[in-house]
């Protein structure tokens, strides 16, 4: 008995002991060409390279998906690099050891419009939900 109750004494001690993780959460929707300033940072959505999500009006095989291309810089407007991200996907940003990247995550959480066949979508007409989580320690 007096085990079981070190063992139970042990396990709550080491859960009231674990670290509290906090997250600074960003959404906002952004237009081909359109820059989110964060800062120290700056997002800028650059295009779409490929869309293929199954159109509205058609029967598909598989939902398929779209792949976005953003620039990253610093707060002197100088390119740290590109990204490529899928939609749902989500990718840390610490480049080139660039401190106030780090613990930055870049999620994209929609894309819109959906299309619909047979019309085109136009880069113009794109517009893009994403999602910056701040890892704090």
């Amino acid at each position: 008995m007096k085990r079981i109750l070190l063992v139970l004494i042990f396990i709550v001690n080491g859960v009231s002991l674990s670290a509290q993780i906090e997250v600074v959460r960003l959404q906002s929707f952004l237009k081909v060409g359109e820059q989110l300033d964060c800062g120290k940072y700056s997002i800028v959505f650059k295009e779409v390279l490929v869309d293929s999500r199954c159109p509205k009006n058609v029967t598909c095989i598989r939902a398929g998906n779209a792949r976005l291309l953003f620039e990253i810089k610093d707060e002197k407007e100088r390119s740290l690099g590109e990204v490529e991200i899928y939609i749902s996907d989500k990718i840390n940003l610490y480049f080139k050891q660039y401190q106030p990247l780090k613990n930055v995550d870049l999620k994209v959480t929609g894309l819109a419009p959906y299309p619909e066949n047979p019309f085109k979508i136009e880069q113009s007409e794109y517009k893009v939900a994403i999602q910056l989580d701040k890892l704090l320690n």
